[in-house]
C-alpha cells in the first residue's frame, strides 16, 4: 500500500521546495511582486493576459478530475468509457488542424472566445446520461482542447512580439502563466470536490437529464467560462496570422513549412512526443498506484501533490532560464522525463512509482514555459496556430493507441519511454544546432520554403 506519510510528506516537501526556490531568488520575488504592483509595460501586459488564460485553465481543471467518476455514475463501463475518449481525441486530431488555420485567418481572440462557447457545450452535455449525448460532449471537448492549447499561446506570442518584448520576457510570462495554472489546478480540485458533494446525482423525471453530484463541477466550469468569455471580449485586442486578417497560414503551407525547416520539425517532434506521453500518463497513473486487496489511495491528495511539484517545475524554469539556453533546458527535461517513465516500467513498487510521477510532474512544470518560449522563437507568426495544431495531430493519434488496444500498464509505459527517447534525440539535435539555422534567420530555408509554397 502507498504509505500516506509518503504522500503528505511529499506535498509538504514540494511546498517547502517552491518557497525555497522563490525565496532564495531575488529576481523571481521581484517578478512576482512586479506582476501585481508594477506599472511598466510588461507588468501591464501580464495583468492583461493572465486573467483570461487562468480563467480558461480553471474551467478545464474544474471538470477534469471528475469525468471518469461521472461516467461511472451513469453506468458507463471501461470499454465504452474508452470509446468516449477515442471520440474526443479523434475529434481533436481531425478538427484541430482546421481550426488552427481558421484562427490564424480570422483572429485568435475570436477563437479564444469560441473555445469558451464550445467548451460550454461540452460541459452542458454532461447533464444527460445518454451515451450518444456524452459522445457529442467528448467531441466538443476534443475540439475545445485543441483551441485551448494553441490559440491562447498564439495570441500571447503575437501580442508580446507586437509590443516589443524579447524572448526572456516572453519566457517569464509563460512561466508565470503555468505557475498560475498549477495554483488554479490545486484550487479547482478543492472547489470541484465541494461542488460535487452539495447534492447527490439526481435524475429529473424520465427525460434522462440529471443534476447534482459530479455534474456540479461541470456547471461551475460553465460559470467560469462565461466570465472568461466576457473578460476576453472586453480586454483582449485581436491579432492574426497575417496583418489585417487578409490571409492566414493555410494547412498546405504549414505542412510544407514543417517539412522544410529542420528546427520547426524537431520542435514538433519534441512537442508531440512529450505531450502524448503526458496524456497517456494522465489516463494511467491511478491504476499504477492501486494494489490488489489494498485500500484505494487518496487520489485527491495525490493529485494535489502532483500539482505542487508541477508548480515547482515552473519556478525551476524561471531559475534555470537565466543561465541555460531554452534548448538546453528542453534536453534536460526530456532526459529526466524518459527516466521517470522507464522507472515506472521497471518497478512494480507503488512508492517508487509515486516518486517517479512526482519527478515527472516537475518536468511537466518545466516543459510548458520552455516549449512556449521555444515555439515562440521558432514557429513563423503567419501560421502559428495552424502549426501548433499540426504538432497535436500525431499526439492525438499516439494517445489513441492504448485506448484502442487496451495496453497493460507495463506495455503502456514501455511505449511512453520509447516515445520520450525520440524526444530526447530530437531535443539533443535541436540543442546542437547553431542559432543561425533557426527558421527566422536561415535564408536558404526561407528560399526553399517559398519555392515549395509557390509550387
Amino acid at each position: 500500500m502507498l504509505p500516506h506519510a509518503l504522500i503528505y510528506g511529499s506535498v509538504a516537501l514540494g511546498l517547502m521546495a517552491v518557497v525555497a526556490v522563490i525565496g532564495t531568488d531575488s529576481q523571481q520575488l521581484s517578478g512576482i511582486r512586479n506582476l501585481f504592483t508594477g506599472q511598466d509595460n510588461l507588468a501591464r501586459f501580464q495583468r492583461l493576459y493572465l486573467p483570461g488564460f487562468l480563467l480558461a485553465m480553471l474551467a478545464d481543471w474544474l471538470q477534469g478530475p471528475f469525468v471518469y467518476a461521472l461516467y461511472e455514475g451513469y453506468g458507463i463501463d471501461r470499454e465504452h468509457n474508452g470509446y468516449l475518449f477515442v471520440g474526443g481525441f479523434g475529434a481533436s486530431a481531425v478538427v484541430g488542424t482546421v481550426v488552427g488555420s481558421l484562427a490564424d485567418k480570422f483572429g485568435r481572440r475570436k477563437f479564444a472566445i469560441l473555445y469558451c462557447v464550445i467548451y460550454f457545450g461540452h460541459c452542458a452535455t454532461k447533464h444527460w446520461g445518454i451515451f450518444g449525448m456524452l459522445m457529442v460532449g467528448r467531441i466538443l471537448g476534443g475540439i475545445s482542447t485543441s483551441l485551448l492549447f494553441s490559440v491562447f499561446d498564439s495570441w500571447l506570442v503575437s501580442e508580446s512580439q507586437r509590443q516589443g518584448f524579447n524572448g526572456e520576457q516572453l519566457g517569464n510570462t509563460f512561466s508565470l502563466a503555468y505557475f498560475g495554472s498549477s495554483v488554479v489546478a490545486i484550487a479547482a480540485g478543492q472547489f470541484g470536490e465541494i461542488a460535487a458533494n452539495i447534492a447527490p446525482l439526481t435524475k429529473l423525471g424520465e427525460s434522462g437529464m440529471y443534476y447534482g453530484g459530479y455534474i456540479a463541477p461541470f456547471d461551475l466550469a460553465n460559470i467560469v467560462l462565461l466570465m472568461c468569455m466576457v473578460y476576453i471580449s472586453k480586454n483582449w485586442a485581436e491579432n492574426y496570422g497575417e496583418s489585417a486578417g487578409q490571409a492566414g497560414g493555410g494547412f498546405r503551407k504549414a505542412v510544407g513549412t514543417i517539412a522544410g525547416n529542420k528546427k520547426i520539425l524537431l520542435c514538433g517532434l519534441i512537442c508531440s512526443s512529450f505531450e502524448s506521453s503526458m496524456f497517456i500518463f494522465v489516463f494511467n497513473w491511478t491504476p499504477c498506484l492501486m494494489e490488489p486487496d489494498q485500500p484505494v489511495p487518496p487520489f485527491g491528495h495525490i493529485f494535489t501533490g502532483f500539482m505542487v511539484f508541477c508548480l515547482l517545475g515552473t519556478r525551476c524554469y524561471a531559475y534555470l532560464a537565466r543561465t541555460l539556453a531554452v534548448e538546453q533546458i528542453g534536453f534536460l527535461v526530456m532526459v529526466l522525463s524518459a527516466a521517470c517513465h522507464l522507472t515506472v516500467y521497471l518497478s512494480q513498487n507503488v512508492a517508487i512509482r509515486f516518486v517517479a510521477f512526482l519527478a515527472f510532474e516537475t518536468c511537466v512544470g518545466l516543459y510548458f514555459p520552455m516549449m512556449g518560449t521555444l515555439k515562440g522563437d521558432i514557429v513563423p507568426e503567419d501560421m502559428r496556430s495552424t502549426i501548433y495544431n499540426l504538432y497535436r495531430l500525431p499526439l492525438n493519434v499516439i494517445v489513441l493507441l492504448p485506448l484502442l488496444f487496451n495496453f497493460s500498464i507495463s506495455t503502456t509505459f514501455a511505449v511512453t519511454t520509447a516515445i520520450l527517447t525520440i524526444a530526447v534525440a530530437s531535443a539533443f539535435s535541436l540543442k546542437s544546432m547553431p542559432k543561425a539555422s533557426s527558421g527566422k534567420s536561415d535564408d536558404l530555408d526561407e528560399l526553399e520554403l517559398q519555392a515549395l509554397n509557390d509550387a
